[in-house]
């Protein structure tokens, strides 16, 4: 009897340890699992996917293009002059608007009863070269003769050179009739400058067809 009783102390003693072993192991292994890192997932595309319209390295030139045009329509006075067209040169994928190659403005001019239209190409150029400046292409020079006779209105090129687009240090006004080339010259430009430009405004002398 005592030897049995003394297998059966030994297989509970030997079951209570398995049944520790058993509870340290699962312990073990739930910490293990809390400590182990989080695999993460990268949401950062590996490409960049092009964007349609994105920004071009010419959009600087574009801008100066339109804080110039915005300067000169400034310095028409409201009281005489109201802007009937200003066209866009938006254009995606070879497509854009025919009236992308007319001229930049088209103005009112108002005095009493009379009413006269006129159109306006602007120019900017951040400097002059070889003593002077090529204010176009040739295709826009063809565009613009062909826009001024078809619709039986003067055109002006006014330009603008040096210091800023809103603000250039020289301006100049010349009727499209008198440009016959790209290049033109200082020499040429200085029969057309428009002095203390930033004091006066444009004026229109309808009987002549000048702006001045």
């Amino acid at each position: 009897m005592q030897s049995n009783s003394k297998k059966m102390t030994l297989g509970i003693i030997l079951l209570v340890l398995g049944f520790i072993s058993i509870s340290v192991g699962i312990i073990f292994i739930k910490k293990s699992n809390q400590l182990e890192p989080t695999p993460t997932v990268s949401t950062t595309p590996t490409t960049t996917p092009e964007i349609v319209g994105a920004p071009k390295k010419d959009d600087s030139e574009k801008e100066k293009g339109e804080a110039f045009e915005k300067f000169v329509v400034q310095k028409f006075s409201k009281t005489y002059f109201s802007v009937k067209e200003w066209r866009s040169d938006k254009f995606v994928s070879g497509h854009y608007a025919e009236s992308t190659s007319y001229p930049d403005l088209t103005m009112e001019f108002k005095l009493r009863e009379q009413k006269e239209l006129f159109a306006v190409e602007c120019k900017y150029r951040s400097d002059y070269f070889k003593e002077g400046v090529e204010w176009c292409k040739e295709h826009q020079l063809k565009n613009y003769q062909k826009f001024a006779q078809e619709n039986k209105m003067p055109v002006f090129v006014v330009i603008g050179i040096g210091n800023s687009a809103h603000s250039p240090a020289d301006l100049y006004c010349i009727p499209l009739k008198a440009l016959k080339e790209t290049f033109v010259s200082k020499s040429f430009l200085q029969s057309y400058q428009k002095h203390n430009f930033q004091e006066t405004n444009f004026f229109y002398d309808s009987q002549h067809n000048t702006l001045k």
